[in-house]
């Protein structure tokens, strides 16, 4: 009865690390993330900025993000998820509670910038934490609700944002959430620990070793991944910066309706990416394969995702339009799934340097795509032209997510007399 006792004890553990730290840390980031984007609007009015201006603005906070990837990944890796994600949201709030200081596009710029480099380490923070807590074969269920509490949190920031804006103005709304965040990474800092699964180090490296450097630099799977996310977060990253001036230009939404309807897409996304992590955990559980469970199954998300966002800009009703955009980024749910389980899985020992990879490759997309589509915008072009541009990098995604279950895992990232990749787990 005891070890019955204790047996449940320990399953629940990682649940309650999970749903009671590590997603509402994820859930305030999203908010903060987006909060500035659905402002942006009021924003631009009060200061006079144009779209082009707003979408750099917006996006800049991708360059730092993406810059910051690959040294955050070393930090977690050295520091742990407890100090590494403790301190950035401290430091992230600061900054979100300082934008309404801000009295122009130069101002704005730097304290965007400033925000993404210390949102960095939170998903190579969060991810490392749900390796850490959870046995392999139950890691995709822990990475579905981690990116659900990401989803959730921009479905919710859709009509809190909006709705307080109109309320209380942009300035206060900013400042609010700011104030949240501080106080949940004091609690984050008391509260969690590290997980059962952690590869401790006597004595972590400053720098990464050179052998590690090389396996992964040498990789096929290594470069595969990286690729994968650029173009997933080339299409989400519509979704991030250009959906609220697209509701409100094209399909000629008020304010209030676009804040609701910005949730939509992001609703559906969450309630994808939670059902595909079992989804993916029961066909690799009937299968045994992970080219079936992971590759194949993001591959497909990748391909629908990039067309039915295209669709959605050719409709001329726009409620068939939203159905589609919300079909779009539901589609990437199995996506997001996929690749963060198999970042995990890539390596044994430094899950936190290729997470970092991928975040650097992604965001790199997601800071410079929106700004391109911007332009593009300027020049005249029309909306279904300007998004071919995000669509077809999305179904370049596919391409690199099939690629990375043909080169498969590296088996040892600690010497190089080791073979360099196990191609066994990622047969069909």
């Amino acid at each position: 009865m005891t070890s019955a006792l204790t047996s449940k004890r320990n399953g629940l553990r990682p649940w309650l690390a999970l749903v009671g730290l590590v997603v509402p840390v994820n859930l305030m980031m999203a908010l903060d993330k987006n909060s500035f984007a659905l402002a942006a609007p009021r924003i631009g009015q009060t200061l006079g900025l144009d779209y082009v201006h707003i979408s750099l603005v917006i996006s800049a906070l991708s360059w730092s993000y993406a810059v910051m990837q690959l040294p955050s990944g070393w930090l977690v890796h050295r520091l742990g998820p407890r100090r590494a994600l403790g301190m950035a949201c401290l430091l992230w709030s600061v900054t979100t509670m300082l934008m309404p200081l801000s009295a122009g596009f130069v101002s704005f710029l730097v304290l965007r910038m400033a925000m993404g480099a210390f949102q960095a380490p939170d998903w190579s923070a969060s991810v490392v934490a749900v390796h850490d807590w959870f046995a392999p074969e139950r890691r995709s269920r822990g990475n579905a609700v981690l990116l659900g509490a990401l989803y959730l949190g921009s479905t919710l920031a859709g009509p809190l944002t909006t709705e307080t804006t109109l309320m209380f103005g942009w300035q206060r709304c900013l400042f609010v959430f700011g104030c949240f965040g501080a106080v949940l990474s004091v609690v984050w800092l008391l509260l969690f620990r590290d997980g059962p699964y952690r590869h401790r180090e006597d004595t972590p490296a400053l720098l990464p070793d050179k052998h590690v450097v090389y396996q992964l630099a040498t990789s096929g799977g290594f470069w595969a991944i990286g690729g994968f996310y650029l173009c997933m977060l080339a299409v989400q990253s519509f979704y991030h910066v250009t959906l609220p001036q697209y509701l409100l230009s094209a399909r000629h939404l008020s304010y209030r309706e676009m804040g609701w309807v910005f949730s939509l897409p992001w609703f559906c996304l969450y309630g994808s990416v939670v059902t595909s992590g079992f989804v993916s955990d029961r066909i690799y559980a009937r299968t045994g394969s992970v080219f079936q469970a992971r590759v194949l199954f993001g591959a497909a998300g990748a391909v629908t995702s990039a067309l039915s966002l295209e669709a959605a800009a050719l409709c001329h009703g726009t409620i068939a339009s939203v159905v589609l955009l919300c079909a779009a980024l539901a589609a990437l749910g199995p996506c997001q799934v996929s690749i963060w389980t198999l970042a995990q899985e890539l390596t044994r020992h430094h899950a936190a340097v290729v997470v970092g990879w991928a975040g650097f490759c992604g965001n790199l997309a997601a800071g410079v795509v929106p700004v391109l589509t911007a332009h593009l915008l300027k020049t005249g072009l029309s909306w279904p032209n300007a998004l071919l541009l995000p669509c077809l990098l999305g179904v370049l995604g596919a391409v690199c997510c099939l690629l990375t279950g043909y080169f498969g895992q590296i088996d040892e990232c600690q010497n190089t007399s080791s073979s360099n990749t196990s191609r066994e787990s990622y047969d069909v």
